[in-house]
């Protein structure tokens, strides 16, 4: 009987002994796949009210796990990228978004909400404020401006730039069980069992990597089972539909020929590797699409409530984060991706807001200067976004500063 017992004690302390050796194991070795997301993740904090925040007086140099892009990641007082703490009496601009916002692929002096400080208007000089938290819809966005509004003082401007991944989503992801973030918020924002369950794991996968890491598997195993389903259900349907070509495109590949790096002439626009874009010759009228879901133009109606009772000018900001949608501009056309602005402003218009379309300005993208690696180049659209990853390069941040500057004092 006392070796049964002694058996199962054991036992017992076996497992605790495993997982905290596994744990110190994480912590000391740190691996290269794993390690730019647990910076990112200490990057955060857990916020009651809307979910995540950014964590005060955090400071990590953040490397791409594809070594995409790397750059120094800071956070002042109140959770805001950079250093700068807000001045008291001084005129504040806001810029209020999701990840393409907060900067990622920059370091903190190359956002272009950074680049912003110190704009100019009517004899105002602005204080530029980086209010932006990666994965928020515009519910999350409303919480978050009407929490640092009572945070920071003599807010005039406010700049709300309007994602596509907030109200829509391309049917291939859609199928695989991704929605846009304003759904997502629909589906959770009156469950108190799931916000439980989201902080307690939030906080548990905080304090252990181990935890981390094996939850990442986790989502990383859903989504690869849910594109596989979407791959077969594809190819069967294409089978079945058009066996011909199904197999045509599959087992018989096309010679690629080689060129050269560098070609002798440079062409505007630039051709988009590796992409087949359809363009329009038509615009498309925004009459006949879909209206905005209800969480969305709740967003919006209260940021509108908001800005009106705080007496700041509330400036919604459509900034092409699509790269076939900026192809298509520069060959004057038109591209099924931009709907979501339009849908957006076409609320916000009746509404009486006028959004700021910063789409025109990327007509001067193509060609522009550039240094790169020491060397200097003329740019391509792609050189404005980082590949595979959709945040803007240094370059890309620049050139929205610049275009956003110009497109504020157009605007009346």
């Amino acid at each position: 009987m006392i070796q049964n017992w002694k058996r199962w004690g054991a036992i017992v302390l076996f497992f605790p002994f495993v997982l905290l050796s596994l744990e110190l194991i994480l912590r000391l070795s740190n691996p290269p796949a794993l390690r730019y997301y647990r910076d990112v993740k200490l990057l955060h904090a857990y916020h009651p009210e809307y979910g995540v925040a950014l964590e005060p007086n955090e400071s990590r140099f953040v490397r791409h796990y594809a070594d995409l892009w790397q750059g120094q990641f800071t956070t002042n007082s109140l959770g805001l990228r950079g250093l700068e703490e807000p001045v008291p009496g001084k005129p504040k601009l806001l810029c209020l978004g999701d990840s393409l916002v907060m900067g990622f692929g920059v370091s903190d002096e190359d956002t272009f909400c950074s680049r912003l400080d110190g704009f100019e208007e009517n004899g105002m000089v602005y204080q530029s404020l980086n209010l932006g938290v990666d994965a928020y819809g515009s519910l999350g966005s409303f919480k978050r401006l009407k929490d640092m509004s009572t945070k920071i003082d003599n807010i005039q401007t406010v700049l709300f730039f309007i994602s596509p991944n907030d109200f829509t989503m391309p049917e291939e992801l859609r199928a695989q069980g991704i929605l846009p973030d304003d759904e997502n918020d629909a589906l959770h924002e009156n469950d108190p069992v799931w916000k439980q369950n989201f902080r307690i794991q939030f906080e548990l996968t905080q304090i252990s990597y181990l935890l981390q890491a094996l939850k990442l598997a986790l989502e990383q195993t859903k989504v690869k089972v849910a594109q596989t389903k979407y791959l077969v259900s594809a190819d069967t349907e294409q089978l079945t539909t058009s066996p011909l070509v199904y197999l045509r495109e599959t087992f018989f590949l096309p010679v690629k020929q080689q060129k050269c790096e560098d070609s002798v002439t440079f062409v505007c626009p630039t051709p988009l590797q590796n992409l087949n874009v359809v363009c329009s010759d038509t615009p498309i009228d925004p009459s006949a699409l879909e209206p905005l879901p209800e969480t969305t133009t709740r967003a919006y109606d209260l940021m509108i409530q908001l800005s009106q009772e705080k007496g700041y000018r509330f400036v919604p900001v459509i900034l092409p984060m699509q790269i076939e949608e900026v192809y298509c501009r520069q060959m004057g056309k038109f591209n099924a991706l931009g709907t979501y602005a339009l849908r957006a402003k076409l609320y916000l218009e009746k509404k009486g807001i006028k959004t700021l379309d910063i789409l025109p300005y990327t007509d001067k993208m193509c060609g522009r200067e550039f240094t790169y690696h020491g060397k200097t180049k003329k740019a391509g659209i792609q050189d404005y976004y980082i590949p595979g990853d959709g945040h803007l390069t240094q370059l890309g941040n620049l050139w929205a500063a610049e275009s956003i500057r110009h497109a504020l004092k157009e605007i009346k």
